[in-house]
């Protein structure tokens, strides 16, 4: 998991630039909102994950948007925001570091999608301890794009190695099985100095 190490492209329906082999599963419509917090007092499905607790000297992590892109890849879920600021353009996590996602449907108001992270090595935030993401669905689409990644997950940990073969979604529910192309002109919202290693290893050897 990173902070603003998405290569962003200026082609508006790429959006990113895809890894090696990557494509586009699921694309969420396009309001929904950003949220990124440590983890608090660990429930016990949390703890079984990231046993011991969480550092006291770690810095409180805060990231907010109120509007922005969700996609979710073969090989990550990725964020952009619509407004990006000094302080926050994307987000993107490895499948892999990616726990205890579910689906919740309040009284009131959108359905949202959490999930507890882990973060990477020279990814801009602290690796000693877990983070919680919440994405807000207020246009829908979080049942769906939560279908989407429980799959992907699956297969990864089948060990199968072909999940280019499933098919991509748009925010309207539609199936296509056109992969993403890496688009010509591109930027980058990576920090000066950091280090790209947000690729999972092969899904062979998962």
């Amino acid at each position: 998991m990173s902070i603003n190490w998405v290569m962003l492209s200026r082609n508006p329906v790429d959006a990113y630039v895809p890894l090696p082999n990557e494509i586009t599963i699921y694309r969420a419509p396009q309001r929904t909102s950003f949220k990124l917090r440590q983890v608090g007092n660990q429930s016990s499905s949390t703890s079984s994950v990231y046993p011991g607790n969480i550092s006291s000297t770690a810095l409180p992590v805060k990231y907010d948007a109120s509007h922005g892109q969700l996609l979710l890849t073969s090989h990550r879920v990725i964020y952009l925001a619509d407004s990006p600021s000094s302080v926050f353009q994307s987000f993107a996590a490895p499948l892999r570091n990616v726990h205890d996602a579910h689906v919740t449907q309040p009284w009131f108001g959108p359905n949202m999608w959490s999930s507890v992270v882990v973060a990477v090595q020279d990814g801009g935030l602290p690796t000693d301890t877990p983070l919680e993401l919440t994405i807000t669905f207020k246009d829908g689409g979080a049942f769906e794009f939560h279908d989407c990644f429980e799959r992907i997950r699956e297969r990864m940990q089948e060990g199968v190695n072909h999940i280019d073969e499933l098919p991509t979604y748009t925010a309207g529910g539609s199936a296509t099985s056109t992969a993403d192309t890496a688009p010509i002109d591109t930027t980058r919202s990576a920090p000066p100095g950091a280090v790209a290693n947000d690729e999972p290893p092969p899904y062979e050897a998962a």
